[in-house]
């Protein structure tokens, strides 16, 4: 079975559910190809593995030499862009031939895939996993529609929760042809260690780029007025909002137990989650429409033992059910957050059963080889019969 994947960037940290999927069809002895905009081998020492520089197949750039120019076009090119683009994509279709099963991750890689499609320069099945900037933004802009010629080429569209499967059928794919895949991790491979705050300082992390979706900044509004004052807050991560971030830590009298860290190394950041208690992730819809999927972020803190706060947004009440497996609020709502890390500082043993319960269901539901091989048993099907029935 001969499988290409096209993402933007190979192998990257941002996108380790691509290399974890990849990483379960060669365990399942499939022939992996990728075309990709950029390859990122030597760029980061947390992915940069052997087996991606030796897949069984080809790894290569999508516009070849072009791909440096690629950024420069767009700006250039304005509102002829689709129509440049779609031209280049299909005079390197031929990267996409000679494979079974086409594998495109983001929206937006579907549609380059299906336009080459519709012009019969490839026929292997194609499936588009969705994400979640790729489905929330055309929302916002009432765009979705955008995808039609996904719907109608593509074999399958694999969305990573139920809140944006609905909302594909509604721009008009085929009920049918969309099925809800989760992301997830290997539970197997993160100890779960319970860690109770009784008598101790309250340890809080996030670990997330920081941007707007990510609702950093209603963490810290809530801990702010969180009554048990004997906390602290690491905020692990980089990104646009981070001098902002810290400026609203000193505005609000919490500078000194509030300690941005920036980008961590991996290991770091691993020791750092086994030291902590609570997770924070207040993610909320950002003003552009980008939305979270169902964070992977989330699944390895509930995996290795810590307590998961975050909102009722997209997918995320797929993986937490409030009280039961963690604790959810309304989007933006600082006095509902505060109001639950103060149930949680002031009830460590109550927690510990919560905290429990969500390891079970990353084990049950968001467990990355039962996912796996679900996955290579749909594009299996795909490959011998162009049917996933």
């Amino acid at each position: 079975m001969r499988i290409c994947f096209v993402v933007d960037k190979f192998p990257t940290l941002s996108e380790t559910f691509v290399l974890d999927q990849i990483a379960g069809c060669l365990e399942r002895e499939m022939e992996v190809s990728v075309v990709c905009n950029e390859m990122a081998f030597g760029k980061d020492s947390n992915v940069d593995d052997a087996r991606w520089r030796t897949l069984p197949g080809p790894v290569v750039s999508w516009w070849g030499g072009l791909s440096r120019y690629r950024s420069l076009l767009r700006k250039w090119s304005g509102r002829f862009w689709d129509k440049l683009s779609t031209f280049i994509d299909v005079a390197n279709a031929h990267k996409l031939r000679n494979v079974d099963v086409i594998v495109a991750h983001f929206g937006h890689n579907g549609l380059r895939v299906a336009r080459i499609m519709k012009r019969r320069r490839i026929s292997a099945p194609l499936v588009t996993i969705f994400h979640g900037t790729d489905v929330g933004r055309p929302m916002h802009d009432n765009a979705l529609g955008y995808y039609r010629p996904v719907f109608e080429q593509g074999a399958l569209q694999l969305p990573v929760n139920a809140f944006f499967r609905q909302a594909l059928i509604d721009a008009g794919a085929e009920p049918a042809q969309v099925a809800v895949h989760h992301m997830g991790i290997r539970p197997g491979e993160i100890e779960y260690r319970w860690r109770s705050w009784q008598g101790r300082t309250l340890s809080f992390i996030s670990v997330c780029r920081l941007t707007e979706k990510k609702g950093t900044e209603y963490a810290l509004r809530a801990l702010a007025g969180l009554p048990h004052r004997d906390w602290i807050y690491s905020v692990i991560g980089g990104g646009e909002l981070l001098e902002q971030l810290k400026r609203t830590a000193i505005d609000l009298g919490i500078a000194d137990r509030v300690t941005f860290l920036g980008p961590r190394p991996h290991d770091e950041v691993k020791q750092r989650l086994r030291d902590a208690h609570v997770f924070l992730l207040p993610s909320v819809a950002g003003r552009d429409g980008d939305l979270e999927g169902i964070p992977v972020a989330l699944m390895e803190a509930m995996a290795g033992g810590l307590i998961a706060v975050s909102t009722y947004h997209s997918g995320i009440p797929e993986l937490i059910e409030d009280r039961k497996t963690g604790f959810l609020v309304p989007e933006r709502d600082v006095a509902a957050l505060a109001g639950k890390l103060a149930w949680i500082a002031e009830n460590p043993g109550l927690c510990e059963p919560i905290a429990l319960a969500a390891r079970r269901k990353v084990e049950a539901d968001f467990n990355a080889d039962i996912l796996n091989e679900r996955f290579a048993q749909i594009v299996a099907r795909l490959g011998e019969t162009g049917s996933v029935t």
